[in-house]
This record gives structure tokens, C-alpha cells and sequence, in this order.
């Protein structure tokens, strides 16, 4: 189970914190950088729009490349277009998209083909590993990662989400990296520098997590470049991995979890998959928020207008509910209707 494997991790917790006053590797004061930027999403857009309120003096040119658009949805109806590949057109900044093949044979616009130390390869979220034909046209210093945790804490897809699953947000614990890229190996390279950010609200959800991460990622970026630090090893000690998570992670036994594990789990990833159980042998989709109310483990009833479900330990509220083939309702109005009728229980 989820939990019982996050619970596992609990007494190897190990932070690092901003790295020490760097002495300077890198100068842009006679020759500003050309950038080719590559990301996707909403954590990439952030650190992007942070280097470039830097393009008067900092940057020269600006190349972004993203992944390829994808059809999703029902049927594939929806075509989407990564949000970072929409903020560069909007800033009229040159945009590329990657072939359906990803980066295997691809070859990067023409200032790029040679190296030079005034070329950066930068990436945010990306999801993507970078071959190494590519980054041999970089010097290391210049082929940069800006990630989203303190690394070698959570290194990989999903640290964002592994933060909030562990308690790290709650426990003041999250923070940023830049770090070097590394062939052939995801968050192992020489760190930069980091900066922690204890001061999140107990209660930030993923959206809220990756807005400021994504600020202060893009800020302490900008410092590196601008001042520069002597890239350091990476503790041996205190890695964890933030494997990608899936419909399979989201399945709840209230049996078996407490309160608390579902809401992080709802704050973690249930903006990508909701949460799920069975009831009366059917798949049930739920939003859970925290309460007060106590309730008998797998109890459901409503507790002062709200339908309350009891946990391992304390109890959550459910917000709204989707039964299989169905839509989204409010919880109350569910319970009051089909979810009430005899018969009906948690299988």
C-alpha cells in the first residue's frame, strides 16, 4: 500500500538547505546567454517567466521546446498543446515543438550546433531524458536542471507530489535545486544551489506547491547565473525516489488509511486522478476535504450537513462523488439519493 510505503520513509528523512555564499563561475556582464529551454508544463512556465524579466541583460536569445501535442480525452477528441509552448507565443518568444519521436535524431536550431560558453541548455519539468549527443554540445556548467525539491530528497518524476505525501510541506521541508544535467540518469547531478521554503501553508495542495516552487526555482536559477556557485556532489546519504504515480496510487481502503493520508493524497495528485473506492461492488469516485467530525472506521453518515466518512484513524468529509459512467455530484445530494438505499455499502 501507499501509505504503508511512505511511512517506510519516515525515519531516513534527510534536507538540505541553501548551499553556502558560491564563489563565481559564470559571468554574463559582456556576453549575454543564448538559452534553449526546454519544458511543459505550469512549473516550467514559472521558472521560464523568471529568466526572462532577465532578457535585457542576461539573455540574448531564447529558444523553448516542448513536448509534442497530444490528443487526450474521451476518443482522443482534445488535442493538447503544452502550457509552456502557449506562454512562449504569447511572449513572442521562438517555440518548438519536438516530433513525435522525442528527441532521438533530433538536432537543435543552428546557434546551438557549436559549442560555446555563451550557449545555456536549461530544462523545468521537462519529462524527458536529454541524450548526450545533445549535451556534449554544452559544457556542464551550461546544461542546467531546476528541480523541485531539495535534492537528493525525492529525485524523479514527481517530487512535488511525494512532498506533500510525505508531510514535507506540512513539516516546513520543501524547497528547489538548480542542478547540472547528467547523462543517462535522472537528479544525479552536482548541485548549484538550493533554497528551502518553509514557510508553505500546512494545507498547500499540489497547485499551490508548484506556483512558489516555481518562483523561487526560476529566482535562484537567475542567481546562479548571475553569480554563480561552485558546483557540489550530492549527499550519498538521504536520497529517496519520487516514482510516478498512477490511477492504482489513488485506490482508498478506509479500513486501512487515516484521515490524514487520504487528504494528502487528495492534495497530491487528485487534480490528476481522483481518488477511488469501491461501494457496493462499483468503482466510486470522491474529492475528500478534512473535518473534525469522528465517525467508526467505514462509517458513512452525515455529521451536521456534511457526509463524513470514518478512517483508520479520524474521518474526512466527502465533497462530491462520480459513480461509474456518471457525473460529478455533490456528496450530500449522492447520499440523500441512491447512495442511501439498503443494500448499498462499501465493498
Amino acid at each position: 500500500m501507499l501509505h504503508q510505503r511512505l511511512t517506510s520513509l519516515r525515519p531516513r528523512l534527510r534536507f538540505r538547505w541553501p548551499l553556502p555564499s558560491p564563489a563565481r563561475w559564470l559571468s554574463s556582464a559582456d556576453s549575454p546567454y543564448r538559452v534553449l529551454f526546454f519544458g511543459a508544463d505550469d512549473f516550467s512556465c514559472g521558472v521560464f517567466r523568471e529568466l526572462y524579466k532577465e532578457r535585457q541583460d542576461l539573455i540574448d536569445s531564447v529558444t523553448v521546446v516542448t513536448p509534442p501535442d497530444q490528443r487526450v480525452g474521451r476518443r482522443n477528441r482534445e488535442l493538447h498543446r503544452p502550457r509552456l509552448r502557449l506562454l512562449a507565443e504569447e511572449l513572442g518568444v521562438e517555440a518548438v515543438a519536438l516530433p513525435p519521436t522525442g528527441l532521438k535524431g533530433w538536432q537543435p536550431p543552428d546557434p546551438f550546433l557549436q559549442p560555446s560558453p555563451r550557449n545555456l541548455l536549461l530544462t523545468a519539468s521537462f519529462g524527458h531524458m536529454i541524450p548526450s549527443t545533445l549535451l556534449s554540445l554544452f559544457d556542464s556548467t551550461c546544461a542546467l536542471n531546476v528541480h523541485p525539491s531539495l535534492l537528493p530528497r525525492w529525485r524523479g518524476a514527481a517530487p512535488l507530489q511525494w512532498s506533500i505525501l510525505s508531510g514535507d510541506v506540512e513539516a516546513g521541508r520543501s524547497g528547489v535545486t538548480v542542478q547540472e544535467l547528467s547523462a543517462g540518469r535522472f537528479d544525479r547531478g552536482r548541485l548549484l544551489g538550493s533554497e528551502g521554503v518553509p514557510d508553505l501553508p500546512p494545507d498547500a495542495d499540489y497547485h499551490d506547491l508548484e506556483r512558489r516552487l516555481s518562483t523561487v526555482g526560476g529566482r535562484l536559477l537567475v542567481s546562479v547565473l548571475r553569480g554563480g556557485s561552485t558546483p557540489l556532489d550530492q549527499c550519498k546519504e538521504g536520497v529517496t525516489l519520487a516514482r510516478k504515480l498512477g490511477r492504482h496510487d489513488v485506490s482508498v481502503d478506509f479500513s486501512a488509511m487515516t484521515a490524514l493520508e487520504a487528504v494528502r493524497l487528495q492534495r497530491a495528485i487528485g487534480h490528476q486522478h481522483p481518488l477511488w473506492t469501491r461501494f457496493s461492488g462499483s468503482v466510486l469516485q470522491m474529492e475528500v476535504a478534512p473535518t473534525s467530525a469522528s465517525l467508526d472506521t467505514g462509517s458513512l453518515s452525515l455529521v451536521d450537513g456534511c457526509l463524513v466518512i470514518g478512517c483508520r484513524s479520524g474521518a474526512v468529509q466527502l465533497i462530491r462523488v462520480k459513480r461509474e459512467g456518471g457525473k460529478w455530484v455533490d456528496a450530500c445530494a449522492w447520499w440523500n439519493g441512491t447512495g442511501r438505499v439498503p443494500g448499498f455499502a462499501f465493498a
